[in-house]
C-alpha cells in the first residue's frame, strides 16, 4: 500500500472532499453523514476564521482529511488566537497511516499560526476515536495532548404537538435598535468563556451578514421590564452548508423510531426519516442569558417551538453542558440528547491541563 503525504486541501479537492465526508458516517445506533454538497468549505468560508484543511490520498482518491480553524478569541482573559480542530474523517484502512502524522502536521500548524491552544468534540461513545486520539503512546510522542473539559449533550427538541408559550418572559424577533444590547450580552458572555467569540469585535454582524439565512426576524430575544436584553437565540437553518442523512437505524433506536412514527401516522407529526433521507432541522445558535435563567431560556424554547412547529422539521437543536444550569428550561419538551466530550487541544509540548471552568465558546452549529 503506498504512503501517504498529507496535504493542505485547494478548491480542486472539492468534489473528493464531499466524497470522503459523505461515505465515512458517524456510528453509533443511528448511524449517520454529513452532506454538505454542494461546496465542501463553504461553512468554512462564512466564518471569521481562517482555515486549514489537510487531505491524504492514494491512487484511489482521497483517503483522509481533518480540518482546523483558526481565529481570534477570547482565553484567560484577553485575546489571542484560539483554533477548532474537526472534520476528521479516515477511510478504515488507512486510518493508521494516517494518524502517524497527526503530531507533526499539528506542530507545524501551530508554529505557523502562532496558535497552540485548540479545542474539539468527540462523541462520548466513540471508543475508537478516544483511543485513537486520546490515549497516549509512546510510539507517538509528538502525538497532541488531549485535556477533557467537560461533557456536553447535542440536545434535539421534538417538534410534534402544537404548543403555545405560557412564559410571562417576553419574547419578539429582534430589530435593527436591538442589535447594540443584543452584541452586548453575547459579548458579555463571551468574554468569559474559554475560546469564546469576538462578539464585541462584530461577530454578530458578520453572521447576519455571511451566514446564510441568518437573520434577525429569526433572532429571538427575551427581554425584561425595562426593554433590557434577558436572553438571546437565533433560529439557524444550516441546510445550504450542512445536512444530515440517516444510513441506519439500529438497537433500540430503530424501536425509537417506530414508535415515533406510529405517533406521527395518527397526530400528523413529520416521521422520522428512513435510511437514505435527512432530517430537516434548525439550529439554536449563539444563545446567551443572562444570569443562566433557566425561566429566560424556557422562554426562548417555547417561543423557538412554537415558531417552529408548523414548518414541517422534525427538531431544533443545541448544546447543554454536563450540569448546566439551564437544563430545567427542558421540562416537558419531548428532548433526546446525544452525548460528546469536549477536549482542550495542545502540543505535546505543552500539554496543559489547567484550564477555566465553565461553559465555552463551542458553538454546535459549526461542529
Amino acid at each position: 500500500m503506498p504512503e501517504l503525504t498529507p496535504r493542505l486541501a485547494t478548491p480542486a479537492d472539492n468534489q473528493g472532499c464531499l466524497e470522503l465526508f459523505s461515505a465515512v458516517p458517524m456510528r453509533g445506533e443511528l448511524v449517520l453523514s454529513t452532506q454538505r454538497e454542494p461546496d465542501f468549505f463553504a461553512l468554512y468560508a462564512m466564518q471569521r476564521a481562517e482555515a486549514f484543511t489537510y487531505v491524504g490520498e492514494d491512487e484511489g482518491g482521497l483517503v483522509g482529511m481533518a480540518t482546523a480553524l483558526v481565529r481570534d478569541g477570547w482565553l484567560d482573559g484577553r485575546v489571542q488566537k484560539v483554533g477548532y480542530l474537526g472534520d476528521l474523517r479516515v477511510r478504515f484502512d488507512r486510518s493508521r497511516a494516517f494518524g502517524r502524522f497527526f503530531g507533526d502536521y499539528f506542530d507545524a500548524l501551530c508554529e505557523r499560526t502562532g496558535c497552540a491552544a485548540y479545542y474539539t468534540s468527540l462523541l462520548a461513545s466513540n471508543r475508537a476515536a478516544m483511543n485513537a486520539l486520546v490515549r497516549r503512546s509512546p510510539r507517538r510522542r509528538n502525538q497532541p495532548y488531549y485535556h477533557p473539559l467537560h461533557r456536553f449533550s447535542a440536545v434535539s427538541v421534538q417538534l410534534t404537538r402544537r404548543r403555545t408559550p405560557s412564559s410571562e418572559v417576553p419574547v419578539r424577533s429582534a430589530r435593527e435598535d436591538d442589535v447594540p444590547k443584543v452584541v452586548e450580552l453575547l459579548a458579555e458572555a463571551h468574554r468569559a468563556r474559554p475560546f469564546g467569540y469576538r462578539f464585541e469585535d462584530g461577530e454578530f454582524e458578520h453572521r447576519l451578514a455571511r451566514w446564510p439565512g441568518f437573520t434577525l426576524d429569526d433572532t429571538l430575544v427575551a427581554t425584561g421590564a425595562g426593554g433590557e436584553v434577558l436572553g438571546v437565540a437565533t433560529l439557524w437553518d444550516p441546510s445550504p452548508v450542512k445536512r444530515f442523512r440517516v444510513h441506519a437505524w439500529n438497537g433500540a433506536m430503530r424501536w425509537v423510531r417506530r414508535t415515533f412514527n406510529l405517533a406521527a401516522t395518527v397526530t400528523g407529526w413529520p416521521k422520522l426519516p428512513a435510511p437514505g433521507q435527512e432530517f430537516r432541522y434548525v439550529y439554536l445558535c449563539n444563545v446567551a442569558v443572562r444570569g443562566e435563567s433557566p425561566a429566560v431560556f424556557r422562554a426562548l424554547l417555547e417561543h423557538a417551538y412554537a415558531r417552529l412547529q408548523p414548518t414541517g422539521r422534525h427538531f431544533f437543536t443545541f448544546e447543554l453542558d454536563e450540569g448546566d444550569p439551564l437544563s430545567g428550561a427542558l421540562a416537558g419538551f419531548m428532548a433526546r440528547r446525544l452525548d460528546f466530550q469536549l477536549f482542550a487541544v495542545t502540543p505535546a509540548s505543552v500539554a496543559r491541563t489547567d484550564w477555566p471552568a465553565g461553559r465555552t465558546g463551542f458553538e454546535i452549529a459549526l461542529a
